[in-house]
């Protein structure tokens, strides 16, 4: 399997530098990619949560979901105790502790871990992610905009978490849809991993990443999100005897690891933008993460699997 996570590793590289040689040969402006990624947000993504769903519901698939689901709350709970941490020691303002705290758990940890563990495997990646969802808009929003209170509505009527809820309909029913229609969503689901990756390249060709010398704590977030608290979480997962919990444990806390070692969310971006943040800054830990974490991934996945 590692061999295969380096294969899509360099696949995924290749893809990135599609995306920035089209826009350095101004073949496409960097502008055009917001039509992409609302695409892809409404319309890729989904499909891809609901081919999660599309599986035989057995004892052993309760049971991981639910191991699943509470592992995704004690990470978070786990993150949330190292905000002091980074408040008073580290001085990180709203976007850089949300930068550490949330990954992009959909729009790249998906499509790698259905490529390297098989679609099986993506449906316990959607508990970390409604997790992250409630969170995100709750605890994330309130670092944020500084105040108290949740968006129950952008938690509950987000098209990710109205996807996730149909399939776990699906997965309740054991319906499947019918052979056309299951073609074109899987079709669909297909395309999330390479759209992704040729948005990164398109949004690093138009980074200034000269700015990166204006935010002195910009590699503090940066390591922390991708190898510090990983490679935390890859020894727990590793030593701590949780595998044996549940039939197939182990690959169950892989899934989740592949969640976690992500860069941070995209959405953390807008919430900057709404909340009157540094959006430039979200965005350029964003890039430039994306950029590192081809080279960390597989170093924490390779520790966690030897």
């Amino acid at each position: 399997m590692f061999s295969v996570l380096i294969s899509k590793i360099i696949t995924y590289f290749v893809i990135m530098a599609a995306g920035f040689a089209l826009v350095k040969t101004k073949i496409v402006k960097p502008q055009d990619i917001h039509g992409i990624a609302r695409i892809t947000l409404y319309l890729f993504i989904p499909c891809i949560i609901l081919r999660a769903f599309c599986v035989e519901f057995t004892p052993a698939l309760r049971n991981g979901m639910i191991f699943s689901f509470v592992m995704a709350i004690a990470i978070h709970l786990f993150f949330f105790m190292l905000l002091p941490l980074m408040r008073k020691v580290l001085h990180f303002n709203e976007v850089e502790q949300l930068s550490v705290i949330y990954p992009n758990s959909a729009n790249l940890a998906i499509p790698l871990i259905a490529a390297t563990m098989g679609w099986d495997y993506v449906i316990y990646a959607s508990s970390y992610l409604l997790v992250q969802l409630f969170f995100i808009w709750s605890h994330g929003r309130m670092v944020m905009q500084g105040e108290r209170g949740a968006e129950w509505k952008k938690m509950f009527l987000n098209i990710n978490v109205l996807s996730a809820v149909a399939g776990l309909f699906l997965l309740l029913l054991q319906y499947r849809f019918p052979k056309p229609l299951e073609d074109a969503i899987f079709s669909m689901a297909d395309m999330v991993g390479p759209i992704t990756l040729l948005i990164c390249g398109i949004l690093l060709a138009s980074t200034k990443l000269s700015m990166l010398t204006t935010y002195r704590r910009w590699w503090m977030v940066v390591l922390l999100r991708l190898v510090v608290l990983p490679l935390i979480l890859a020894v727990i997962f590793k030593y701590s005897g949780l595998a044996g919990m549940v039939k197939d444990g182990a690959m169950i806390l892989l899934v989740t690891l592949f969640a976690v070692v992500m860069p941070p969310a995209t959405t953390l971006t807008l919430m900057a933008e709404v909340y009157e943040k540094d959006a430039f800054y979200a965005n350029l830990l964003n890039v430039v993460s994306t950029l590192f974490f081809l080279i960390t991934l597989p170093l924490v996945i390779g520790f966690y699997m030897q």
